[in-house]
Formats: structure tokens, sequence, C-alpha cells
């Protein structure tokens, strides 16, 4: 990025007047317990997703936002200060933030490539799977063209290990913080090109796998990355666990100048939530796995395209 997008869409005048919210839930086969419940900020003509994992907390979020920042600001930034006095919850601020920067593009007539003179480029992604004891039967029915993200099981034998590998597509292993590092080399020999995420502990780890490491979880902000067991070779960037679009294009330039490679990840948006990170991907870090697939099966291309004509954010 020849500008840093960050200070690009804080620098952005944007008013705001209308606000709404419209709570619903959505079937996605892949989602626990049921519909993944959602809901849409509104910020007159701009859209927001909050990632909230209940109905009663998106409920309570569209209850609040009479305490929205209204007006006219000359800054994108110094609206999102003053929501941040009112909001504290990361998925509510980053659910507001999206659409006051859907709305500031709007307003200017622009979207992020026009903002940053970019032209947006095919994103790669990787379709995510959790944590089964048999993971090869449970992709089978992906395209063979899909690259995958599976939470791993310490448990996993030598002969899953062995399959997967035969796969030829997981690109990252999620240890969700499990495991011990003997369960991290072993998945590592096995699978010598993924990136093993999250593994539990503080190692030791081989050099070999320090250098595919990954965090997710312990990523809530840019600081946090100096507080990580180890300097990884990648992190999963998540506007919605960082609390906001701004928040997480800083971290991917703070890595950009550590040498650390970043990925977007998602929180089970199944909204404009998704195609906003499709369009934060492809600024960011078109060619990493970024785990943002779409969520319909017969929607899976080998690579994401974003509409540079369109206006606004995603």
């Amino acid at each position: 990025m020849p500008r840093t997008a960050e200070s690009a869409l804080a620098a952005l005048p944007v008013v705001v007047q209308d606000v709404a919210c419209e709570v619903g839930a959505v079937a996605v086969a892949s989602y626990p317990g049921g519909p993944r419940p959602t809901s849409e900020v509104r910020l007159g003509e701009g859209r927001g997703e909050c990632v909230a994992w209940t109905a009663a907390a998106h409920e309570a979020f569209c209850a609040r936002l009479g305490s929205v920042p209204r007006g006219r600001w000359a800054r994108l930034d110094a609206w999102a200060a003053a929501m941040r006095s009112e909001f504290r919850d990361p998925y509510e601020c980053a659910a507001l933030e999206a659409a006051a920067i859907d709305l500031a593009l709007r307003q200017a007539r622009t979207n992020l490539f026009g903002l940053l003179d970019l032209a947006p480029r095919p994103v790669r992604y990787v379709v995510s799977f959790e944590k089964v004891p048999d993971p090869v039967e449970r992709v089978l029915g992906e395209a063979r063209s899909v690259e995958l993200k599976l939470d791993a099981d310490p448990a996993w034998d030598d002969a899953i290990y062995a399959s997967l590998a035969a796969l030829g597509r997981v690109a990252v292993l999620d240890f969700k913080l499990s495991g011990a590092a003997a369960d991290h080399e072993r998945a590592h020999r096995a699978l010598p090109e993924a990136l093993i995420e999250d593994p539990a502990g503080r190692g030791p780890w081989s050099p070999s796998l320090w250098r595919r490491l990954s965090f997710d979880a312990p990523v809530t902000s840019t600081a946090a990355v100096g507080g990580l067991p180890v300097r990884p070779a990648a992190v999963n960037v998540k506007p919605g666990r960082m609390g906001g679009v701004l928040e997480a294009l800083a971290c991917v330039t703070h890595c950009r100048e550590a040498r650390i490679a970043t990925y977007v990840g998602g929180m089970f948006e199944v909204g404009v939530g998704r195609r906003q990170l499709r369009a934060l991907a492809a600024i960011a870090c078109p060619d990493a796995p970024n785990d943002i697939a779409p969520l319909v099966e017969s929607e899976r291309p080998a690579r994401l395209t974003v509409d540079a004509a369109a206006v606004g954010f995603g």
C-alpha cells in the first residue's frame, strides 16, 4: 500500500445522521447450535455487521444505538473516538466503525481502492472446518481446488496426518491454544508448508516450525502482537476481535514493517461483514490464506474477486 490504509480512512470526513439496526438469524450448515444470530447496523447508507454470538447480545446492542454520535465530523477517526466513549464491546465497535467507513466512502463517492489508488487483486482464501475425529472424511465434499483450514486435534494419529498430507491443500492447522510442543512438531513434520496456528504454551519449537507459527486468538490489538510467546511468522487479523477495521489495518501495517505476514479472518459473518472482509483482504493480503470463504459451497471459486467500481466498503 503506497500510503497506510488506516490513515487514509481515518482522514475521511463523515456526516452521521440516521441510525438503524436490524436483528436476524441466518441458517448456516457449519454453524453449531442452529441459525447464526446477526445484526446489521445502518448509519444512513453505511452498513456494518455485528458478530456477537447470542440473539440477546444483538438485541441489547441495537437498543443502545441512541448513543451513537451524530453530526458532521471532519475526520472519521474523531467520530470513532467519540463512538468508543459510548461503546466498549469490540464486536459492537467493529460493526459501528465498519458502517461509518462504508458511509464515509459513499459520501466521498469512492471505495477502498479508489481512496488508495490501488487495483483490487483476486483474493486467496481457505474454507474452515471444526475439529472432528476424521478430518479427511469431513472435507470430501469440498472442491479439490479449495484450500483448507482445519481445527487440529492433538489426538490425531500419524495415519490421519498422512491422509491430510496426501490432500495437498491444507493451508492452516489451528490448535485453538491446545496441544504440547511435541504435537505441534508432529503436525509440522506431516504438513511442513501449513501454518500452525495458536499452539498452546511457549514451546520450545524447532526453528523450522517457528517459521510457520501463526497466532489468532491472542491478537486483540496491534500492541498484542508484541506480547505473543514468540515473534510469529504470521498473524490472523480479525476486525471483529480487534474492535474495528482501523485497528486491523494498523496491525497489518505494523506487521508489514516487522516482516510478519498477515491474513484476514472472519468471525462467522453472514452478511455485509463478509463482503467487507473480502475488500479488506484485497488491499492488505490478497495472497494469504484468508479465512473468509463464501458460506455457500456453490459460490467458491479458485479466488474471490472484488468489484473495483462499487462505491462504499464491500
